[in-house]
């Protein structure tokens, strides 16, 4: 399938304040069955935007709809889903109605681009998860004329059920899913990822430890398993080390920045840990990673070492704004660098001059050297750089605590000088243009010494996967699905310092001691051996999850789908 620009588009909901910076759109005309489908919305009173999506790497063609425009009538939405599927959505929650809102819109933009395409036109719908696809179980019923693949990258059982059930894994078949579902107040989202799994023409997934849920809980065992996929070439450990060098440097001018007002430690004895992922505490193991972090701490400062550890953990959640001492800080910081600056600019022909003029051997005095703006300067900016307040731990005003402060606080993480570790919770996404480190992601892992990903629930697990792939040594869970990929695929994966936390054969208080003596371990050997390892996967298995090899898996399940839809014209 020869994907061009005039015949691919994402589909996906328009946020006024998130689309200020990567979205950039396009006049639309009425040349096209997508553009008159567009304008004869937009003449229905629909917010509907078509543009490019800024990536680093291309600018794919996406439609973006406004839930929250023209809202069609959701109670008509609900009862159809009820008498026609037996979905329940009588307690739906504010996001979920927004979900059906948006499904709503979405089906009828598919029949009215139908109706305005040639029969001969053939039209492709790809959902990903359940908050895409509440309208795929009515274009079924409708008959409409679209191929349809729904995309599990996980299940909405497996999150709920994970953190909160004893022995999940080994319990999978044993769970009233209807007792379950109205327990945890999740029957709309559990019924519509069913209805569309079981009505698309393709069913896929990303693991096999997926598959075996969507069998379980979708009723329908996946056409497909296809492991998410990166655009990435894989780099030499010489490269990888420049990279990681050159970036550590711009983690460190942050570091620096938040630190040094309060206390100064060495940034060249510092390790960088990090964790990062959507906010599910457990599925996500940050209660593992704090737990751990928390018996490395001792173990660390019972060496007595001057070796400091900073433990990032990155994850969005609401908030306000950047706190204003975050921002502050590296502000005095970069003014006391740009100052430092000028002074070296300065003192260094005057010394010279005093020197050969005096015939002096001894150095003189440096203050005399200064003239009194310049030492004014200096003055005030010492006063203004230092400040009596510790770092604070998150870096955002969060609208709502979470457990991650919670049990920084209990734990007596508070980043004070004499604490072995410190932890910086950074609860927004790491992109350059907004994040206070002033790089990427990518930039930001690949700075980092070590990743820890102890995820519970995962079926794939893309930030371990792009932490491997970009040179950091990475600890992964054996439940995630990239982990048992690494272990099913790289034999030889705990020779490329890529370490396997043990999740399902022991308990969280194991896996708990387990971590710490991973993270004990690997700061030992930083300290004894001084240098920086790096993971180099230079594997086959590794580069056969480039989307490069992976698309035409893509290209078969497309063709499956158009098959299954219209299997009388045997055209595929």
């Amino acid at each position: 399938m020869d994907v061009r620009e005039d015949n691919y588009y994402l589909i996906g909901p328009y946020f006024p304040d998130t689309s200020k910076l990567d979205f950039k759109s396009v006049v639309v005309t009425g040349e096209c069955p997508v553009g008159k489908t567009i304008l004869l919305m937009r003449d229905m009173g629909y917010e509907i935007h078509l543009g490019y999506w800024l990536l680093e790497s291309s600018r794919p063609l996406v439609i973006l709809f406004n839930p929250d425009s023209h809202l069609p009538n959701l109670n008509q939405v609900k009862a159809k889903l009820w008498n026609d599927h037996q979905i329940s959505s009588l307690r739906a929650d504010v996001l979920t109605d927004k979900v059906l809102a948006f499904g709503e819109i979405i089906r009828i933009f598919f029949t009215t681009l139908r109706n305005f395409s040639n029969d001969d036109q053939d039209l492709i719908a790809h959902f990903h998860e359940w908050m895409s696809a509440s309208c795929l179980p009515q274009l079924h019923d409708d008959k409409i004329k679209i191929a349809t693949v729904f995309t599990a990258h996980a299940t909405v059982f497996g999150r709920y059920l994970a953190p909160n059930e004893y022995d999940y894994y080994n319990k999978l078949s044993t769970y009233d899913l209807d007792e379950k579902a109205a327990h945890y107040n999740i029957e709309a989202q559990t019924g519509i990822e069913k209805a569309a799994a079981q009505h698309a023409n393709v069913l896929t997934t990303v693991s096999a430890q997926c598959a075996k849920e969507c069998e379980l809980f979708l009723g329908r065992y996946p056409d497909s398993i296809l492991p998410n996929g990166l655009n990435f070439k894989q780099k030499f450990p010489h490269e990888s080390f420049s990279q990681h060098q050159k970036y550590r440097s711009m983690i460190d001018e942050f570091v620096k920045g938040l630190f040094f007002p309060s206390y100064h430690f060495n940034t060249e004895k510092t390790l960088y840990f990090f964790t990062s992922g959507r906010y599910e505490y457990r599925n996500k193991g940050f209660d593992i990673t704090l737990k751990a972090i928390e018996q490395f701490k001792e173990k660390l400062q019972e060496m007595d070492s001057d070796i400091t550890v900073i433990l990032f953990i990155v994850s969005p959640r609401p908030h306000y704004s950047v706190k204003a001492n975050a921002m502050e800080a590296r502000s005095r910081y970069q003014h006391m660098q740009k100052l430092c600056r000028k002074i070296s600019s300065k003192l260094g022909p005057r010394i010279y001059a005093s020197v050969t003029h005096d015939g002096g051997s001894t150095l003189p005095d440096i203050n005399k050297l200064l003239d009194d703006e310049l030492l004014q300067d200096w003055k005030k900016t010492v006063a203004g750089f230092k400040q009596k307040q510790l770092p604070a731990v998150a870096t955002h005003h969060l609208i709502h605590e979470d457990e991650i402060t919670d049990f920084c606080r209990a734990a007596g993480f508070d980043n004070s000088k004499n604490s072995a570790v410190k932890v910086v919770y950074h609860n927004d996404f790491i992109e350059r243009a907004t994040s206070l480190l002033g790089i990427d992601y990518a930039e930001f892992i690949s700075g980092c010494h070590l990743g820890i990903f102890p995820d519970l629930y995962q079926p794939w697990g893309y930030a371990p996967m792009e932490s491997v792939v970009l040179g950091t040594p990475t600890i992964i869970s054996n439940h995630s699905g990239f982990g048992q990929f690494i272990q099913d695929n790289v034999p030889d994966y705990e020779d490329k310092d890529i370490y396997m936390l043990d999740r399902k054969f022991q308990s969280d208080e194991a896996a708990v001691y387990q971590l710490s003596e991973m993270l004990y371990d690997f700061t030992i050997n930083f300290v004894n051996n001084q240098f920086i390892p790096r993971s180099s996967v230079k594997d086959t298995a590794i580069e056969n999850l480039c989307w490069s090899e992976i698309q035409p898996r893509y290209e078969e399940n497309y063709n499956m789908a158009m098959m299954r839809s219209q299997p009388a014209t045997g055209l595929y």
